[in-house]
Parts: structure tokens; C-alpha cells; sequence
């Protein structure tokens, strides 16, 4: 989100940019991590059940980070640069002020 000359949100049509690397960071870490631990594997199955519980936790942390990089996708009002709304048109096309009044003769 960006904010234009007149202090209105801009929304572009991107995730988050932070999110999104914090998203790559805690992906990679978190295979990495997995690895790690599985290929120190001697049998007891001990380093397999905590790389999988790593591999997990990493999947879960993802999945909140792609939800919150990709939420403003799913307000479709947001998407359009300089989107008009059309119950705030309707009202202004029908508010009292608007409206011709009567003469009062």
C-alpha cells in the first residue's frame, strides 16, 4: 500500500513485499532445517519425527504468510486504481441536497 499525493491508500496489484521475503526466509529455513536434522537420521527415527515436526511448523507459519501477503486479493474493491463506489454514487445522485426542490410560492 502506498500512499498518493492525496493521502488516499494506493493498492496495487502485488503481495505484500515483506511478507513475501519473511514468506521465502521462513521457507528456506525451515527446509533447510528439516534436512539438516534428516540426514542426521541414525535409525533411532529420533531426528526424523523432530524434521518432520520442523518441516510442519514451517508449512503452518507459510500458510499464515501467504494469507497475509495475499488478503488484499480478496477485497475486490481495492483492486481497481481509483475505484468508484457505486452505493456511495447512488446515495450522492439521491440525497436530499441533490434533489430539485418544490418552489415555495
Amino acid at each position: 500500500m502506498m500512499l498518493s499525493r492525496g493521502k488516499v491508500p494506493n493498492f496495487t496489484l502485488r503481495p505484500h513485499p515483506v511478507i513475501t521475503g519473511i514468506f521465502f526466509m521462513v521457507l528456506v529455513m525451515g527446509i533447510l532445517g528439516a534436512l539438516a536434522l534428516l540426514s542426521q537420521e541414525d535409525g533411532s527415527g529420533r531426528f526424523r519425527q523432530q524434521g518432520i515436526l520442523v518441516l510442519v511448523i514451517t508449512g503452518v507459519i507459510c500458510a499464515l504468510l501467504a494469507i497475509l501477503a495475499t488478503s488484499k486479493f480478496w477485497f475486490r474493491h481495492l483492486w481497481k486504481k481509483n475505484s468508484t463506489h457505486k452505493r456511495h454514487h447512488q446515495h450522492s445522485k439521491h440525497h436530499p441536497v441533490n434533489r430539485s426542490r418544490p418552489s415555495s410560492r
